[in-house]
C-alpha cells in the first residue's frame, strides 16, 4: 500500500489525511465527524475504509489548527476542494461519508456538487442547525449557521434554548441525553437541505435510539421525499434498533461511558455496529455505481443553496 498523504489549508485549501485503501483509483470516499470535531474520529472511520481496501480521505471540518475553532460557518468548500484535488490525482469517482453534523455537510455538498457520486449519511439530519459556541459547560448555540458557501451563511434553524446545562443533563439522565435540545426546532422550507438537487445514490444510517437529535425521523422524511420525487437514483434507509448517536465502526470508551444504550445493551450495540460495518462496505462496493441517469431527469428541481446564497 501506499503511504499517507496529509494536505494543509494553505496549499490545497482544505485540511485532510488521505488513507490509499489497496490503491485503487476507481472510487474514494471523503470522511466527516460531527460535532465533536477535530480528527481523531474522521480518521477512525477513513483508516476502517483504507483497511478494507478502499482509498478514504478524512477530511477536517473545525478544531484543528488549520480551521475554524467552533462549529460555526465552516466553509463547505472544504468539500469542493477536496474532491477537486482527489480528481487530479486520477480518482475517478468521489463519495462522502458524514457522520452526525458531518452528515448535515455531506448532504449539503451533494446537494452543491454533481461530482460528489456517493453519499452516506449515518444518524443524519434532514435540515441546517445553528452552530455551537465554547467549549465545556460553556458551550452554547453560536447565533450562526454551522456551514457557509461563498462566504455567506447557510439559512438554518435555531436552537429554542440559548443555554445547554450540561452538568444538570448528565445528573438527571445518567448519559448525554441532549436530543431534548434538538427537538422542536423552527425548521423553514429555506433551512431544509435540498436532497432532491443531489444527483448520486443515498445510504442513511439512523438510529431508533439517538440520544443527541432525531435521526430516525430524519431519515423518515428524507426517504419518503425521495420516493415522493421520485429520485432516480438509488436510496436506502437503514434503522438500528440498540446503537447509539455513535454510529461508528469502533466505539472508544468514552463514548461507551455517555450513552446508556451502550453499556446496558452492549450486544445489542456490538450485533447494531457489526451490521453497520457491513452496510457500509455493500454501499460502496456494490451499490455505488456510475452514472446512468442524465441530469435531465433533474429538470424542474430548484433550491438549491447556489441559487440561495
Amino acid at each position: 500500500m501506499s503511504k499517507k498523504i496529509t494536505t494543509s489549508v494553505q496549499t490545497e485549501g482544505f485540511e485532510a489525511v488521505l488513507y490509499p485503501g489497496d490503491g485503487r483509483k476507481d472510487k474514494v470516499m471523503i470522511v466527516m465527524s460531527g460535532s465533536d470535531g477535530g480528527m481523531t474520529i474522521t480518521k477512525q472511520e477513513a483508516e476502517f475504509y483504507h483497511m478494507n481496501g478502499i482509498p478514504a480521505l478524512a477530511l477536517a471540518l473545525f478544531k484543528t489548527k488549520q480551521t475554524p475553532k467552533e462549529l460555526s460557518r465552516v466553509p463547505v468548500e472544504y468539500v469542493e476542494k477536496a474532491a477537486g484535488w482527489l480528481k487530479k490525482r486520477g480518482y475517478k469517482q468521489v463519495g462522502i461519508d458524514g457522520t452526525s453534523k458531518g452528515s448535515e455537510m455531506a448532504l449539503v455538498a451533494a446537494s452543491l456538487f454533481p461530482e460528489l457520486s456517493c453519499v452516506i449519511a449515518r444518524v443524519p439530519s434532514h435540515f441546517v442547525s445553528e452552530g455551537l459556541a465554547g467549549s465545556g459547560k460553556n458551550k452554547a448555540p453560536s447565533g450562526t449557521s454551522c456551514w457557509s458557501y461563498r462566504g455567506r451563511e447557510l439559512p438554518y434553524a435555531p436552537y429554542r434554548s440559548r443555554s445547554f446545562h450540561i452538568l444538570q443533563m448528565l445528573m438527571r439522565e445518567k448519559e448525554m441525553h441532549i436530543i431534548t435540545f434538538n427537538r422542536d426546532k423552527d425548521i423553514t422550507p429555506e433551512t431544509l437541505i435540498p436532497i432532491e438537487n443531489i444527483k448520486a445514490p443515498i445510504l442513511m444510517l439512523s438510529s431508533k435510539h439517538d440520544e443527541v437529535w432525531p435521526s430516525y425521523e430524519s431519515a423518515v422524511y428524507m426517504e419518503r421525499k425521495l420516493n415522493e420525487i421520485g429520485f432516480p437514483y438509488p436510496h436506502k434507509h437503514i434503522a438500528y434498533e440498540h446503537i447509539s448517536h455513535a454510529a461508528i465502526t469502533r466505539l472508544p470508551l468514552i463514548y461507551k461511558m455517555a450513552f446508556k444504550s451502550e453499556w446496558q445493551h452492549p450486544k445489542d450495540c456490538a450485533k447494531d455496529r457489526e451490521a453497520l460495518k457491513k452496510e457500509l462496505l455493500d454501499w460502496v462496493n456494490s451499490d455505488w455505481q456510475q452514472k446512468q441517469i442524465s441530469d435531465e431527469r433533474f429538470a424542474g428541481h430548484s433550491g438549491s443553496y447556489s441559487e440561495r446564497c
